[in-house]
This record gives structure tokens, C-alpha cells and sequence, in this order.
């Protein structure tokens, strides 16, 4: 477990914009009482973008106290924060107190969730998780301070009644624990007359299904789109149907079948499949102006190749003033060509000439990681006149 440190809070959920300056006058316009000794936004490196959290060091445990109570799930600039108590090592080490609660109303807000469970005992963090449109998803986040109080805020809450509606509670289980258990399966290249029974019929063999959907363009349409989903009742049946069926002929085609994955671990893959498969034709362009849009983009940048997408990156600011909302070039994009020779083109005639008025940029894309590494690589080798892994060796001799 990590350690307490006593008068600091870590405060989450920080609009990008919001600096130490404007998180203090925050903190003494709900309450002038509490005494702030200072505040630290957390910032990403190399970048040094605001993360939207931040450590506040108050003068008395007291203090800290008194910042929970009030200032914990208000606004700045429109979004909500989260105060809790600062533990050495981050608070989303420690998984042990941490449940899961679901079926909450969609009116339900994090300070309500937070009134409900703090008679268990103390609450280290607590949210609830909005939409879009600032409603409750009807699920949220509980971390107590230890495993024993979340052992009887689970067994006590579990199947109760909040504002109508059953709440179900269980304890997190972070993403490496869960991704081996899966009972839901997708499956691909299924023939076009195929029904959601038919499909059921098919993978009924191996295990007992709860549902099986093929998907439509339309519900009464006569053909499927050719692709659905089978889910069993078990992660073990569930992994033998994949087993038994995949790569299996049905009349003409090659089925394919895989664990359905959540949209965000879909759209992660699909990433990087396009990354891999435009990684030496993907070019990285800034210093061109603020004005400059997509279509300006991609037709300064044609004379060299075809040119499959250009994309300027935009960010959403927000006046720290008013409030007001509204998007802004970042200065810099990518431009991606259907082959390797044509962005070498490219790369050369920016070295050469002027692209948009100005000497631009342009090198090929990297990913965050890759580029970090490189980075740090350059770096250690060139002041420490050490290779990176007895670098590391050295400053972590117990890593």
C-alpha cells in the first residue's frame, strides 16, 4: 500500500488551460478560510501540457479536510474536478479498494455517489462517468482507502435501490485481469442469408449461448452485412468455439472468429494496422500558419505525389475569461502519400524550397513512443557516454 502524505490532495479532471494560478483563486473564492500553500499541475514532457491533475499542498491536514467538503466536484471553466487524498506512488496504483458501481440513475452526479458510500468510510477518490452531454453514463468509480471498508460498502450496497434504480457493485478489476476472460466472440465472412439463428445453430455446439445477432444494414433487411456476434455464458466454451471454427470453410469462405473487442481496444488496433501500413509514406509537417486548412494542406503538398489525406491538428480552447469555447490550429499536421518514393519527394522539396510561404518541416511520422525513445536515446549517449541499458542499470539498479 502506498503512503499517505498527509495535508496534500491530488485534484483530477482540470480543463488543459487551467494553471497553479487560477487553481488557487479557485480554491479561496469557495472558501478564503483555507490556507493553500502551493499547487503543481501535472505536465507532460516534452510538451509540458497540462494532464488535468494537479497536487495541492495545503498548511494543515485541516485545511485539506475543509478543500474536500467544499471544493471537491465543483467547476472551473465548465468541468467538473475531483479532489482526493495524494498517496506516494498515484492513487491508481492502489486497486485493491476500488469498486466498480453500476445501474445508477442517469440524473446521478459524483458528489451524490460520493455521499452515498462515505458513511462506509474514507474515500480516497470518486466519480461518477458523464456523456457528452454532461449526463451519467449509469456507471462510477469508489476507491476507498482500504480493501476492508470496500468489503462492506460492496456486501451492504450491492442490489440496493437508488432512486429507483438497482445498482449493482463490484470490486475493479484493472484491463490485464480482464483480458483473458471473454465470452463474447465476432465473427466475420458468415454467409449473407445467414440469421440470427442460423448463427446460434452454428457455435450452439460448443457451449451454452446467451445471445447471437448478425448485423444489418436495415432490421428487415433480407441479407446481413456479412460479419456478427455470438456470446456464451463462459469464457472456456467461448474459447473452444473460437478454437473449432476459426479459419473453417461455409460455403465459399473463410470464417473468421476472434474475441469482440470494446470499441476503444478495436479502434487501438485499427491504429495501429494503419500505422504499420503507412509508416514510411505518413509525413510530419509544422511551422506553417494558424490559418492553414486541410484542403491548403494537401494542395501544397500534391506536386509531389498523390496525396491520400491531409489533416491539419486542431485544439479546443477555452477563454479563461468568458468560458467560451473554440478551435485552433496547433501549427502542425501530417500528410500521408500512397508510397514510400513520393514522401521522400516531398521531404526533399521542403528542404529545397518554400511550401506555403514559409520553410516548412517535414519529416516522417513517428509515433509518441518511438519518438521518445529515440530522443532518449540521442540523449544519454551523447552527455553520459553510456549506452541506454547501463544507463538505465545504474538509476535503477533494483529495476
Amino acid at each position: 500500500m502506498t503512503a499517505r502524505v498527509d495535508a496534500n490532495l491530488f485534484v483530477s479532471g482540470l480543463h488543459e488551460t487551467v494553471d497553479e494560478t487560477a487553481l488557487l483563486r479557485h480554491f479561496g473564492a469557495l472558501d478564503s478560510s483555507i490556507q493553500v500553500r502551493r499547487a503543481r499541475i501535472l505536465r507532460s514532457n516534452p510538451s509540458m501540457r497540462s494532464r488535468g491533475s494537479a497536487i495541492v499542498e495545503f498548511a494543515s491536514v485541516e485545511d485539506a479536510e475543509k478543500a474536500l467538503k467544499t471544493v471537491n466536484y465543483t467547476q472551473i471553466l465548465g468541468k467538473e474536478i475531483q479532489l482526493g487524498w495524494y498517496h506516494l506512488g498515484g492513487i491508481k496504483d492502489r486497486v485493491t479498494g476500488n469498486v466498480f458501481v453500476k445501474n445508477l440513475p442517469g440524473d446521478y452526479s459524483s458528489r451524490q455517489l460520493f455521499d452515498l458510500f462515505s458513511r462506509f468510510g474514507k474515500i480516497s477518490s470518486c466519480r461518477v462517468v458523464y456523456d457528452a452531454k454532461g449526463e451519467c453514463k449509469g456507471y462510477g468509480y469508489v476507491q476507498f482507502e482500504n480493501k476492508e471498508v470496500a468489503d462492506t460498502a460492496l456486501k451492504t450496497m450491492n442490489g440496493e435501490e437508488v432512486n429507483g434504480s438497482k445498482i449493482e457493485v463490484v470490486f475493479f478489476k484493472v484491463q490485464e485481469t480482464r483480458s483473458n476472460a471473454y465470452n463474447n466472440l465476432f465473427v466475420k465472412f458468415i454467409p449473407k442469408r445467414f440469421t440470427d439463428e442460423d448463427l446460434k445453430n452454428l457455435f450452439a455446439p460448443y457451449g451454452e449461448i446467451t445471445s447471437a445477432a448478425v448485423m444489418k444494414e436495415k432490421p428487415d433487411s433480407a441479407e446481413n452485412r456479412g460479419f456478427g456476434f455470438v456470446c456464451f455464458k463462459n469464457t472456456e466454451d467461448a474459447k473452444l468455439a473460437e478454437e473449432k471454427l476459426k479459419n473453417t470453410q461455409i460455403e465459399g469462405q473463410i470464417l473468421y472468429v476472434a474475441k469482440a473487442l470494446a470499441l476503444k481496444e478495436h479502434k487501438k488496433r485499427k491504429r495501429e494496422e494503419r500505422y504499420q501500413q503507412f509508416k514510411d509514406c505518413n509525413l510530419y509537417v509544422k511551422n506553417f500558419e494558424d490559418t492553414v486548412k486541410d484542403e491548403d494542406l494537401k494542395k501544397a503538398f500534391e506536386p509531389f505525389g498523390n496525396v491520400i489525406s491531409a489533416k491539419v491538428m486542431m485544439e479546443l480552447c477555452c477563454d479563461p475569461v468568458t468560458g467560451k469555447k473554440e478551435s485552433r490550429s496547433k501549427r502542425f499536421g501530417f500528410v500521408c502519400y500512397s508510397n514510400t518514393e513520393e514522401a521522400k519527394r516531398a521531404i526533399a522539396g521542403a528542404e529545397s524550397q518554400e511550401i506555403l510561404g514559409k520553410k516548412l518541416v517535414v519529416a516522417v511520422a513517428e509515433r509518441k513512443e518511438d519518438r521518445v525513445a529515440r530522443f532518449m536515446q540521442g540523449f544519454y549517449q551523447a552527455h553520459m557516454n553510456l549506452p541506454l541499458a547501463k544507463f538505465l542499470v545504474i538509476v535503477y539498479p533494483n529495476g
